[in-house]
């Protein structure tokens, strides 16, 4: 299955994303849903999980940058898509030709972007999701200046709102206490928004933990994004709905040596071999997106069984521990996330060890890593 590419590689089950956003859909059926495919569909493929996820019941695709947006639209996925980041004046433009829509970021974007819209053809129509910042703090118009705001979008031509969302700060939780103030929030906004403009066609504040955690939040557009990728934001969440991870980051033992007990291990000697040990060296590193942070704490499976990370992972090589394992020979193939042989190495494991979220591990995985579907 390796053989014609380079032995590490991201093995990524495209039926498991399926049945992911299937699970989605169940839980949310009279809304729309949203495919989160920003940074690459999280490191999974962007074009490729689009794919997929409309073929299972997806009708949007939401992406955090225009550059997204537009690979998607050059691999011929003509549906609608949202650039969830805040755009400048100078991708206007960008947005209204290859039907993008955008968010608006805060209170100053239609009197900056005026200029522009001036400027194009009459034919010419952005369409906007106004984003209220119900507690996030990062974009968004406060609810404070949203009056001023619509002061100003009426005086803007070639706009039209299509949306208006929210994100919430912790929409996983058991303390669902600041969602639910997020949310009076939010549908206060609704209120002033749709009593200036008349009715809004979509609202949306679901995120993949608010999807399952607060089913109050689903509005007419959910926006599920690790979850299609088999992750919960917190374990307790699947309880309620079965989520199949879709990758499995896999390499090939390119040597194995005995060392005696004294001797120590790769840079900076961190590693002093109590005994006598039989170290496989694996070609991957922190180049590929396997972090240092893995050194001499991390574990891989071989043959099924875990084998400790010994030592500081290098650039493009790892060393581990395979005394235990009676026989072993370059070509073996090591898993470093996923399953193999009935034994599992779970992303909330590296997560740990690497000191963040799935998320990171996911998005960090380098592009030089091939992408492998089945």
């Amino acid at each position: 299955m390796l053989s014609g590419v380079r032995p590490t590689v991201l093995e990524i089950d495209l039926e498991c994303i399926a049945h992911n956003v299937r699970e989605f859909k169940r839980l949310a059926p009279e809304a729309q849903l949203m495919a989160v495919v920003k940074a690459n569909a999280y490191g999974h493929g962007a074009i490729q999980v689009s794919r997929v996820a409309l073929a299972n019941g997806a009708t949007w695709l939401g992406v955090a940058t225009v550059e997204e947006g537009l690979e998607l639209r050059q691999a011929g996925l003509d549906v609608p898509i949202l650039i969830f980041g805040g755009i400048l004046p100078g991708q206007v433009g960008s947005c209204i030709e290859y039907g993008l829509d955008c968010a608006v970021a805060g209170k100053d974007f239609f009197s900056q972007i005026k200029p522009v819209l001036m400027g194009l053809p009459a034919g010419a129509r952005l369409f906007v999701h106004l984003k209220i910042d119900t507690g996030m703090h990062r974009l968004g118009v406060v609810p404070e200046d949203l009056e001023d705001l619509l002061e100003e979008l009426k005086k803007v031509p070639k706009v039209s709102v299509r949306g208006i969302w929210t994100h919430f700060a912790q929409s996983a939780s058991l303390d669902k206490s600041f969602s639910f103030h997020q949310l009076a929030i939010f549908q206060q906004c609704v209120e002033v928004v749709e009593n200036n403009l008349g009715q809004i066609p979509l609202k949306h504040t679901a995120n993949s933990g608010a999807i399952i955690n607060l089913p109050q939040s689903h509005y007419n557009l959910i926006r599920p994004g690790l979850g299609i990728y088999g992750y919960y934001d917190e374990l307790h969440l699947a309880e309620y709905v079965h989520l199949k991870p879709a990758v499995t980051w896999k390499t090939k033992i390119t040597s194995v040596r005995e060392i005696p007990p004294g001797e120590t291990i790769s840079y900076g000697r961190t590693y002093e071999a109590p005994s006598p040990m039989k170290i496989a060296t694996l070609p991957v590193g922190y180049a590929d997106g396997y972090t240092r942070l893995l050194s001499n704490q991390g574990q891989v499976l071989v043959r099924g069984k875990k084998a400790n990370i010994v030592g500081r992972v290098c650039m493009d090589q790892t060393m581990v521990d395979v005394s235990h394992h009676e026989g072993i020979k370059e070509g073996e193939e090591a898993v470093l996330l996923g399953a193999q042989e009935g034994n599992n190495l779970t992303i909330y494991e590296m997560s740990k060890w690497a000191q963040t979220i799935p998320y990171e591990v996911l998005v960090s995985i380098a592009g030089r890593v091939p992408r492998i579907y089945k």
